[in-house]
């Protein structure tokens, strides 16, 4: 299509008994359903962090074009608490480059290499 959304149409046409099961009532969802409501943490992180999270959360599966579902899933769950747990350790006067946490492709081949 002249939009760009042809993909999506025929990815839409391949599962339809998938989409009308995940949400019978044919609207979409609030990106506010993919998180937990019933934690008290919540209430201690202000509203400014809350709200750039959210917006780099969206901006992160909009430009890398990645479901949703992707930030709830435990292996990106582990990565967000470590790389937030190594931020913690860091000095805050020190300025941290996140290029450099994240490993090359090449590095993480090499690692679990069971040659």
């Amino acid at each position: 299509s002249s939009t760009g959304s042809g993909c999506m149409i025929n990815h839409l046409r391949s599962c339809p008994s998938k989409l009308k099961h995940d949400n019978s009532s044919g609207e979409q969802q609030k990106i506010n359903n993919y998180f937990n409501k019933n934690s008290n943490d919540n209430k201690q992180i202000p509203k400014s962090i809350k709200r750039a999270i959210t917006t780099s959360c969206a901006e992160f599966v909009a430009e890398d074009s990645r479901a949703f579902k992707l930030l709830q899933g435990p292996g990106f769950i582990r990565l967000a608490q470590q790389l937030f747990d190594s931020g913690q350790r860091l000095s805050s006067s020190i300025p941290i480059d996140i290029e450099n946490l994240l490993p090359a492709p090449t590095t993480v081949s090499n690692f679990y290499c069971v040659c």
